[in-house]
């Protein structure tokens, strides 16, 4: 389960940003399991719109830069799965989106260029 975590470095020692695409209900008992672990950022991204593509890109140089991992949750693709998020979690539907989950809890999630400060505040 989770193979994904076991080395973020290619064999040149550069950081490598991973992504898993989040694409249906039943991955969401390992997230919540991994993020008993550890923080979970789950990115919504729209490709229809011209914010999420450059939110998206400067949260992924985030990312890489502390060899993190994140879930992303293409909106165009998913939108039953994206609005079964929200009601699940009990935070209405923005895209982009960040929302960082940790011991099962929402424990941070902001939208837009807003979403940028989310993680250097965790």
């Amino acid at each position: 389960m989770f193979e994904f975590l076991k080395s973020n470095n290619n064999k040149d020692g550069d950081k490598e940003l991973v992504r898993i695409d989040f694409e249906a209900k039943e991955q969401w008992s390992d997230l919540i399991e991994l993020s008993q672990r550890q923080a979970v950022y789950i990115f919504k991204h729209s490709s229809r719109c011209g914010i999420s593509s450059m939110v998206l890109s400067r949260f992924e140089k985030q990312l890489k830069e502390r060899e993190e991992t994140y879930f992303h949750l293409h909106i165009q693709g998913s939108r039953s799965l994206s609005n079964w998020l929200a009601e699940e979690l009990k935070i209405r539907h923005e895209s982009p989106q960040l929302i960082v989950i940790k011991e099962a809890k929402v424990l941070a999630h902001d939208s837009h260029h807003a979403l940028l400060d989310v993680i250097p505040k965790l």
